[in-house]
């Protein structure tokens, strides 16, 4: 009988062991669940530059880049696909949002921009898009939202192609 009664809590705490693995397993899913993507949807390339809308909570943000120039450091877009995003910090611009892991490319950032020449190779974001020019506004105020509409949150950012995103 004594013999029964350890092989039954052995099997409990073994049943136990199961059960606080497969929780801390879950756990660890749902933290990587909550990794939110952020979707920027390209919906002009011009030999200007390109803009791009991105929805967030309720806010929209326009994007500008340099044009698409085959992935050339400092003078192309970052190109379509999904990276990681964390905060850097930069002398010009502060606390920054970072884009990593981006092919043959580094140090790409998101911050306050107007014009495709205002950033080199990194996102500027406005709450506008300028009349007659490949162009943003309001981009000071743009990053502000966009920080504390992202701050403490983990995240990454997929930029795609949406010709009729703007609309």
């Amino acid at each position: 009988m004594a013999r029964a009664i350890f092989a039954d809590l052995e099997m409990k705490t073994i049943g136990q062991r199961v059960l606080m693995l497969l929780s801390g397993m879950l756990r660890k899913s749902r933290r990587t669940r909550r990794l939110k993507t952020i979707i920027l949807e390209r919906f002009c390339y011009h030999p200007e530059g390109t803009l791009g809308v991105l929805k967030l909570d309720g806010e929209t943000f326009y994007s500008i880049e340099r044009p698409w120039l085959d992935n050339k450091p400092n003078v192309s877009c970052v190109p379509e696909g999904t990276y990681q995003v964390g905060w850097r910090k930069s002398p010009k611009f502060g606390e920054t949002w970072h884009i990593k892991n981006v092919p043959n490319r580094s140090y790409i950032l998101i911050h306050a921009a107007n014009y495709p020449t205002d950033v080199h190779g990194c996102i500027g974001l406005g709450t506008m898009l300028m009349k007659n020019c490949i162009a943003v506004g309001r981009s000071k105020n743009a990053v502000g939202k966009f920080e504390a509409l992202t701050k403490g949150t983990q995240w990454q950012l997929e930029i795609r192609n949406a010709p009729l995103a703007a609309l």
